[in-house]
């Protein structure tokens, strides 16, 4: 997908609005899931716009199935963005709730999501295939083992750039609530490169991490961390 947008890239009802970055497909469950974050953190004040609407049919064949006989039949809807669309736009809260609001419904982990790499394997930003482990959840949490690609990597080093890996999840942007009422969040999504059998390919990992990655069984990512 080339080009940016050139329809629909200014605020025109509310105040404060969620801008994309990067072309993307996004689904109408992504889109409904946005919403719904936003309104339950505005406790349902102020007012919500959607400025996308996914109107461009996806069609899957089921598996093991003859060529021919025309296409599938539709799976989903995605809406098409492009760089510099509007996703989101909000109007008649303060300014602090507003951006807690959209980052919230930015920074939920999902297929496509952008995560920086926290150790020292050679990869520098990683992108979300999918979620191992899970066959109808679209966001992930911290613990979670994901199916990644690798945009970004550092030359000559052993990872290279569009190569996939699996990694694991150790800081994300959505508050993590502990059961003494402790809430911990992040400033970025970020996980580390493991193996097959879930050991670090790195020798360090920088930044702070939780310590629910011991009880997840991932005993060395926590004892790589200073």
């Amino acid at each position: 997908m080339k080009g940016i947008s050139y329809r629909g890239n200014h605020i025109c009802f509310g105040r404060y609005a969620l801008q994309a970055l990067e072309p993307a497909w996004i689904t109408s469950r992504q889109i409904e899931a946005g919403r719904r974050a936003m309104t339950r953190n505005v406790r349902r004040g102020g007012k919500i716009w959607v400025r996308i609407f996914p109107d461009k049919p996806v069609t899957v064949r089921p598996t093991e199935t003859r060529m021919g006989s025309g296409k599938g039949s539709p799976e989903y809807w995605v809406a098409v963005v492009k760089p510099g669309r509007i996703l989101y736009e909000m109007g008649g809260v303060a300014e602090n709730i507003a951006r807690k609001a959209i980052s919230i419904a930015a920074d939920m982990i999902q297929p496509q999501t952008h995560l920086n790499v926290a150790d020292n394997s050679g990869a520098r930003e990683l992108m979300c295939i999918r979620i191992i482990g899970t066959s109808n959840r679209r966001y992930a949490n911290i613990g979670d083992v994901i199916v990644a690609v690798i945009k970004e990597a550092v030359p000559n080093m052993p990872l290279e750039r569009s190569e996939v890996i699996r990694a694991v999840i150790v800081r994300t942007c959505k508050e993590l609530k502990r059961d003494n009422g402790m809430i911990i969040r992040y400033d970025d999504n970020a996980a580390v490169i493991v193996d097959q059998e879930g050991n670090p390919k790195g020798t360090r990992i920088f930044g702070a991490i939780v310590r629910e990655l011991r009880q997840l069984k991932f005993y060395k990512n926590s004892f790589l961390s200073p």
